[in-house]
């Protein structure tokens, strides 16, 4: 894939430089003419900028909960990000376990997983809540962003895009089914249910990034 190393020079908003590819390029100049395609931004970073973000940042659950149980700002500092003051903290995780609740019923449909000692809730959607694949990525930010709407926006399409590459094995899911995963989480509170955004999903096998 061609790359151009473009400086873009945004006006209050943005310093400094970023190397884009021709079509992130195309996808944020759209935005800056006020004609901002949020899925058509996300299509143009999944491959070459986000999956890779994830696959690279992804902490095993256990670790996680474990730092967390003792003190979630301080796991959140080491082993998280948070997109302000006041803000949840939010964990890229990987993890395996075994499916005890499929809940297709309901607009926000859940998978729940057991670990060797918790249960995790993996959203399925359609309805999602959080924006926390958003969340966890360092080079998506408010300032990249005309305004709250557009960088509301990208969240929401984010997680469409994450929940459409995961539905076929949505589909496969049971309960008594072993299963690996590796998604994002946005904490609270150390004491909140572990919801997970799910970013891939593997039945019986290796979770892989794709």
């Amino acid at each position: 894939m061609l790359v151009a190393a473009l400086a873009l020079a945004m006006a209050g908003a943005l310093s400094g430089c970023k190397v884009l590819t021709i079509d992130e390029d195309r996808a944020l100049r759209a935005r800056l003419g006020g004609d901002f395609d949020a899925p058509r931004y996300v299509d143009a970073i999944w491959a070459s900028k986000v999956l890779p973000a994830i696959d690279a940042e992804a902490r095993p659950l256990p670790m996680v909960v474990s730092a967390v149980d003792r003190g979630l700002d301080q796991a959140g500092a080491s082993l998280g990000r948070r997109v302000g003051d006041g803000s949840a903290w939010t964990f890229v995780v990987k993890g395996e376990g075994v499916v005890t609740k499929v809940d297709t019923a309901t607009p926000r449909g859940s998978v729940d997983v057991a670990l060797p000692d918790r249960v995790v809730r993996i959203q399925t959607g359609p309805v999602v809540s959080e924006t926390a694949i958003r969340d966890a990525l360092p080079f998506v930010t408010f300032n990249d962003f005309s305004d709250q709407l557009a960088f509301a926006e990208v969240g929401r399409a984010l997680t469409a895009k994450a929940l459409t590459n995961v539905r076929p094995a949505l589909g496969q899911l049971q309960p008594g089914r072993h299963i690996r995963f590796v998604g994002v989480a946005n904490i609270r509170d150390a004491a909140d249910p572990l919801v997970v955004t799910p970013v891939a999903i593997a039945p019986g096998e290796r979770a892989r990034i794709s």
